[in-house]
């Protein structure tokens, strides 16, 4: 597969659909982390994505291929569909990829050490072209750290896709302390000149991290931050709820910030930071155990 200058020159038309694709808006995407270790909190991340893309509006549908945890669809059963990954693994990835025009944003998320399998299929279809065709691109989500093997397997994966696609790094400072080995690294300036995007992911506090996962371990379940704020079943503490819900208001924002690397053009530009709606609240109202007519005594 070809790579692709970062600079096109509108003088020089082609018949090749990834220039064709470059010229129009974008009406479909295709979003999955391609990396082998696991433990790096993308599924975290692709749950509360999940939530923003609802929470503004934007119809997507997701596949869960990760058989030993389930998180995605676990999370959010009504957007999330759970593939039971066969002999062949490829023709699932393969079915997925030539749905892509179905909807607004497709997302997958893999289990660990799957990005040879992903990338096979892309292969197969001849995948971003094929989807280039038909308006659609794929954003690659990468996390950096500071493992040799890992920075090697990233950089494989950029030399192959190049600028077929748009490119989002993640940091993710509770699961990835530094990442020294990728700052200002030649893998670095080579994303920065594909127009990559940065999501720095905000840190949840340590204290609300472990009340929440104690929560799902009584329960034996999975629920999203969203549900967290919105279920009253699941008797969330007040505090925490509050922590959760800045949280998730802070990287709501972040996400608007890049939404164009993460949904259609058309989608995006609709998605403006100060006037978008917030992420979920929740239903306990504040102050409301107060006797407010006490106050109005003094």
């Amino acid at each position: 597969m070809n790579k692709k200058t970062v600079t096109r020159d509108p003088s020089i038309v082609t018949n090749d659909p990834l220039d064709a694709v470059a010229s129009k808006q974008i009406e479909h995407r295709l979003i999955v982390p391609i990396q082998t270790r696991g433990n790096l909190g993308k599924s975290t991340e692709a749950i509360a994505r999940g939530e923003w893309m609802t929470a503004r509006g934007v119809q997507w549908k997701g596949y869960d291929l990760d058989t030993s945890n389930r998180t995605l669809s676990t999370a959010l059963p009504e957007r999330v569909s759970f593939v039971q990954m066969g002999a062949e693994p490829e023709g699932h990835i393969v079915r997925i990829l030539r749905s892509v025009a179905k909807t607004e944003v497709t997302v997958i998320d893999p289990s660990a050490h799957m990005e040879q399998t992903i990338l096979r299929a892309f292969q197969m279809v001849r995948f971003p072209e094929t989807a280039a065709a038909v308006c659609a691109r794929a954003t690659v989500m990468i996390y950096p750290l500071d493992e040799i093997s890992d920075m090697d397997d990233i950089a494989r994966t950029v030399e192959m896709l190049g600028n077929s696609v748009d490119w989002v790094v993640v940091r993710n400072p509770a699961r990835i302390l530094t990442t020294k080995f990728f700052d200002r690294s030649p893998l670095e300036r080579i994303l920065q000149e594909y127009g990559a995007a940065r999501l720095d992911l905000p840190a949840l506090l340590t204290d609300t991290r472990n009340y929440l996962r104690t929560k799902e371990a009584r329960l034996g379940r999975t629920f999203s931050p969203g549900q967290a704020l919105r279920d009253a079943s699941l008797e969330i503490d007040l505090g925490h709820q509050l922590i959760l819900e800045e949280w998730l208001n802070d990287l709501f924002r972040r996400l608007d910030a890049i939404a164009s690397h993460l949904l259609p053009t058309a989608t995006a530009a609709r998605i403006q930071t100060p006037v978008a709606p917030s992420a979920p609240t929740r239903t306990v109202q504040r102050g409301g155990s107060i006797n407010l007519e006490n106050g109005d005594e003094q």
